[in-house]
C-alpha cells in the first residue's frame, strides 16, 4: 500500500507521495494510482492519464533527471487536481471549481 501523506494549505487538503518509498512502479502509475486512493475510485474508473500527460514522457523525463541527479519539477492537471512533481515528490491540490461545475 501507498503511504500518502496528507497537509493542510488553509483549507485546501495536500496530499504528498515519496517516490523514493514507490520505486517498484513508474512515476506516471504512481500518479494514477495515487489519485485512484485519494478520491477513492477504481483505477478502471479514472480517466486516461493520456489527456493530461504523456505517460512514457513523463516516466522518461523523471527517470533521467533521477539519474543524472538533477532538480527538476513539472506541473499539469489531471481529475481535478494540480499536480506537482518536484524532485522525489509527487504532490496533488485539488484545483478550484471550474465555472461550468458551479451551480448558481
Amino acid at each position: 500500500m501507498m503511504n500518502i501523506q496528507k497537509n493542510w494549505d488553509d483549507a485546501v487538503p495536500v496530499y504528498k507521495v515519496d517516490l523514493d518509498e514507490t520505486a517498484d512502479q513508474s512515476t506516471s502509475c504512481t500518479v494514477v494510482r495515487s489519485i485512484a486512493n485519494v478520491i477513492d475510485k477504481d483505477l478502471d474508473d479514472l480517466e486516461s492519464l493520456w489527456d493530461s500527460v504523456d505517460p512514457d514522457a513523463l516516466d522518461s523525463f523523471v527517470a533521467h533527471a533521477r539519474e543524472s541527479s538533477t532538480p527538476y519539477q513539472l506541473t499539469f492537471q489531471y481529475q481535478g487536481y494540480a499536480v506537482k512533481i518536484e524532485n522525489r515528490w509527487i504532490q496533488f491540490t485539488p484545483t478550484e471549481e471550474t465555472p461550468s461545475s458551479v451551480s448558481a
